[in-house]
């Protein structure tokens, strides 16, 4: 089989540096500062579809790569929710909602590997990735367009909305990852260790 044109987990990597990047773009509260923010999101998008995309075609998918994509779109997301929440786009109590989800799924995740198990990604997870992504470019264009129109008021809170249906839609993630792993996490409560 043909080696892949670039490796995944370099693409993967590129998030890590791009979402900080999207938040100094962002916190300036210019209309470039915003338009460049949405820009760097969609690339985010982007590189997330084509990582997976390109370890598929190729047959590279790695244990790693498992674990580091779902890392990295987490961390992705969160920074750009954090530089949400900064300029007063998203509540405190949505961040602290999804960090929770996060934090919980890859608790999970370290559960299934001292199992010696890769902890597959769930349909609510995905389902809750599109919304995330999707969100993000919703609420990028709504804060863009208010800067070119100020007097489209019918905009302002948009933003806002698109973020509860966010932090609602990963919250439901949750519970289903929760309960559809729960056996595991049974199990683990009172394992012993293996010699």
């Amino acid at each position: 089989m043909a080696r892949p044109p670039i490796e995944p987990n370099w693409i993967t990597a590129a998030r890590l540096p791009l979402s900080p990047l999207a938040i100094a773009c962002l916190i300036t509260g210019t209309l470039w500062g915003t338009v460049a923010a949405a820009a760097l999101a969609l690339l985010l998008e982007v590189t997330d579809l084509a990582d997976g995309w390109i370890a598929r075609k190729y047959g590279v998918v790695t244990d790693f790569g498992k674990l580091f994509d779902p890392f990295s779109d987490a961390f992705s997301r969160y920074t750009l929710f954090l530089g949400l929440f900064a300029i007063g786009v998203a509540d405190l109590w949505m961040i602290v909602a999804i960090f929770y989800r996060d934090s919980s799924v890859s608790f999970f995740r370290s559960i299934a590997a001292t199992h010696n198990h890769v902890l597959a990604a769930r349909q609510s997870g995905k389902i809750k990735a599109v919304v995330q992504g999707v969100g993000t470019q919703i609420v990028f264009i709504a804060l863009a367009l208010r800067f070119v129109n100020p007097e489209w008021t019918w905009l302002e809170p948009i933003p806002w909305w698109t973020m509860c249906v966010v932090t609602i839609v990963t919250m439901w993630s949750f519970v289903d990852y929760f309960l559809g792993n729960l056996p595991m996490l049974r199990s683990a409560w009172s394992a012993r260790p293996s010699a």
